[in-house]
Parts: C-alpha cells; structure tokens; sequence
C-alpha cells in the first residue's frame, strides 16, 4: 500500500515487529554450496531502476564469483559475512558494521550462518562517467570514528562512497550543535543513528535514538530537531518522485 509518512522507522522484524515475507529461493547455477531461505521486506522500491529499500535475512550459503550486479549499501543486524575478492583477500563484515559494494565490482558472498541486514539497493541502465577509489572496492565506513569539526562550523560531513553516476552516496554526519527547523526533503534517505538523536515532532513515533534506523521520502517540509554530538550515518539516493509501497 501507498506510504503515507514521510518518515518511516526501519523495523528489523518488518512494520510493527509482524515479520518478514518468504522470499523466492535463489537460483542454484549461482551457488557454491548452500540451500538458502531468504525473507524480507521492501520499505520502498522503484522497478524501472531496480531501486529497493529494505530489511533481509536468509541462511547460510556460498555463491559463485562474480562481478556485483547492483550498488548496494547494507548495515549488517546479526551474523557475519565474508567477502572473498579476486585476489583471495578477505573482507569480514560483522554484525553492527555497514558496507557498500559497487556495481561490477568481482567478488565471492560467503555466509556462514544467518544473516540479516538493512539494505539500500540501486541499479537502472543510467550510464555514468564517474571514477573514483570506491567504485574499486568494498567500503567498511569507520563507524566508531568520530571526525571532528572544524572551530564554528555546525557540522562536518565525510563521504564514504558515490557511485558511478552520482545518485547514490554514503557519508557520515557529525553535528557539533543543536539544529532545528523545517527542512525541504530532496532525495530518498536511509539513516542510521550512530550517537545522539533525531526527533520529527510532526511525524508519528518520529523520535530515534542511538541504534535506531529511519527512511526519509521526498516531497515535504519536515520539522526536525538534531541533538548536539549527534552522529549520523546517511545513504542517500536521486531518484524521480514516484510512487512508493510498504
């Protein structure tokens, strides 16, 4: 159905703790070992660009190497994975740390266990002429680093990773103050709350603390009020307004 909030809080069990949907199983020719069972929940989604927000959890499995066919950014919420690159180095995510895996980018997914996660996905056939360092690697922003701001500034952003075509970034904002006041919404965010708080006073159960994680949608003014110490980790995604379900 149509999201009527602006602001909508990521549940790790779905809305309202009620579940997580039996997904479709994944093909066996992509697999190495494992008969994964996958469950989820999309908060939105877009198709013509393969756009997907969501909770996911699924159990063990290995899949086959190849190149990642989607930009994803995830912020694991139990168990660990271990990505296996072209050259055997190994990047183990734990439970509590975030990573992003750009599209075309070679790899191996092995999960050991179960695992679930707070994904944000982006695809589309927009082409895109940006290189940069992140679109080489899998990115493990530094959660626990606090990056201090600057003398009179109010707050200090740190950009962890943009994708080929300038619609999808990770960062990290740190606020030093107190800010508040209505604020346009431009583009769709899936925020973390690493320290401090977040309160939309207009919006219902709009208050999240530390550990939380929230959904912003476009299109409307929002009264917001960020604590100081606040650190924040942002996914941020450009994407025409259209209609979005939950």
């Amino acid at each position: 159905m149509p999201i009527t909030n602006y602001v909508n809080r990521i549940e790790n069990n779905g809305p309202n703790g009620a579940g997580l949907t039996l997904w479709p199983a994944m093909n066996p020719d992509d697999l190495v070992s494992g008969n994964p069972v996958q469950h989820g929940h999309l908060y939105d989604e877009d198709e013509p660009t393969d756009y997907s927000v969501g909770v996911w959890d699924c159990t063990a499995f290995v899949d086959k190497p190849a190149s990642y066919p989607v930009d994803e950014f995830m912020l694991l919420l139990d168990g660990h994975v271990d990505m296996i690159m072209p050259d055997d180095t190994k990047i183990t995510v734990n439970a509590g740390e975030a990573f992003i895996i750009p599209k075309g980018l070679k790899c191996q997914w092995v999960m050991p266990g179960t695992v679930r996660k707070i994904f944000m996905i982006l695809d589309g056939d927009t082409p895109g002429d940006a290189d940069n360092s992140t679109l080489h690697r899998i990115t493990v922003p530094p959660l626990d680093a606090i990056t201090p701001t600057p003398s009179g500034a109010l707050s200090t952003r740190v950009t962890h990773f943009v994708n080929h075509d300038d619609r999808m970034r990770v960062c990290t904002d740190t606020y030093a103050e107190k800010q508040q006041g209505p604020a346009p919404q431009i583009g769709r965010h899936l925020i973390h709350v690493m320290q401090g708080s977040v309160t939309f006073a207009d919006q219902p159960n709009g208050s999240f603390v530390q550990g939380d994680s929230f959904y912003l949608l476009p299109g409307n003014d929002l009264a917001w009020a960020i604590a100081a110490n606040t650190r924040l980790l942002v996914t941020t995604c450009d994407l025409p307004t259209t209609t979005h379900t939950i």
